[in-house]
């Protein structure tokens, strides 16, 4: 028997050690409601917080969640991914668009109903919200936007898309300016009207082809992939909505340096649709005398007492560079 740290016949001693500390608690974090996946729950959480839509914003929010399952399935938003959202809303398919893995810029003009979306959940540092009109002035986009796409374009190791419920009184200028830039996103998914969709689809030749539809051939192919209903929204528009893909080319035919110029021509054109293109060109060229728009029509191909309706994009475009130059 060893008498080794205690006495003879005994085991040793083992020493004690001091307890340990309690541990620390764990941060609180914040108690986030469930996520209002129905149109009830939606408008019971925005009456909670003591939002409503706004007319003077054309806000019309989508509550539909297959509506908005079906945007993201469309858009093939994936990880990697950046996503540029024009109209936070209530911050539905913002979920979405990060519940599929893509990194997200979101932008809103309405401080109360980002700050509503806001609070919906623990959002992932790799959403940034941003409060501020996409739109500087009724035609040009903000430094803002055009920043966050610089951004997307230098880093993201998937593609660059912008995928939005737009605002229907924003729509028009949004993608249009989008499809000015020298580097525009690789594909542009968006909810828009019914009506303004097709618009930017009309061939040549009929009543709603006009400087959208132009403008949009020129640069990107394009397709209508769904229709929805009003009753996706709330509150409900008097109109149809449209789920429009544009995919902009990489080469550009228009420069992005002609871009306005052309697109300003183009609505002095087309604001004397009915009448022969070379009075409907003077309108666009006041300088120009009637002989001087009888030989652009013809350096362009086109006959003077043709409608504007009837010429391509591309001889509109001829005909610009003809009546510039």
């Amino acid at each position: 028997m060893s008498d080794v740290d205690g006495a003879p016949g005994m085991s040793p001693q083992v020493p004690r050690l001091p307890p340990f500390p309690p541990f620390p608690p764990f941060p609180a974090f914040p108690a986030f409601p469930p996520f209002p996946r129905t149109a009830k729950a939606l408008r019971e959480a925005l009456a909670a917080h003591g939002v409503a839509p706004r007319k003077r914003h054309g806000q019309c929010f989508l509550t539909d969640v297959q509506a908005i399952d079906a945007i993201v399935r469309d858009a093939a938003v994936a990880a990697g991914d950046a996503v540029v959202e024009v109209g936070t809303g209530t911050g539905l398919l913002t979920h979405a668009l990060v519940e599929a893995g893509a990194a997200v810029d979101t932008f809103d003009i309405d401080r109360d109903i980002q700050g509503f979306a806001r609070a919906l959940r623990a959002w992932p540092d790799r959403v940034r919200f941003h409060l501020g009109d996409v739109l500087d002035g009724k035609h040009a986009l903000s430094a803002d936007l055009l920043a966050v796409l610089a951004r997307a374009h230098a880093t993201a190791p998937g593609r660059v898309k912008v995928v939005s419920n737009l605002p229907y009184n924003a729509a028009t200028p949004v993608l249009l300016g989008l499809l000015a830039l020298p580097t525009p996103p690789d594909e542009i998914v968006v909810m828009i009207q019914r009506e303004v969709a097709e618009k930017f689809l009309a061939p040549c030749g009929g009543d709603d082809y006009g400087p959208p539809s132009i403008l949009r051939a020129l640069e990107a192919d394009g397709k209508i992939l769904r229709r929805f209903p009003p009753q996706v929204f709330w509150p409900a528009p008097s109109v149809q909505s449209a789920l429009l893909r544009l995919l902009p080319r990489r080469t550009r035919t228009v420069p992005a340096a002609d871009e306005r110029a052309f697109a300003t021509f183009l609505v002095g054109v087309f604001s004397r649709r009915r009448k022969i293109l070379s009075s409907a060109l003077r309108t666009a060229r006041p300088g120009l005398t009637a002989e001087a728009a009888v030989a652009a029509c013809a350096a362009a191909g086109l006959a003077s007492s043709s409608r504007p309706e009837e010429a391509s994009p591309e001889a509109l475009l001829a005909l610009f560079r003809a009546a510039t130059g």
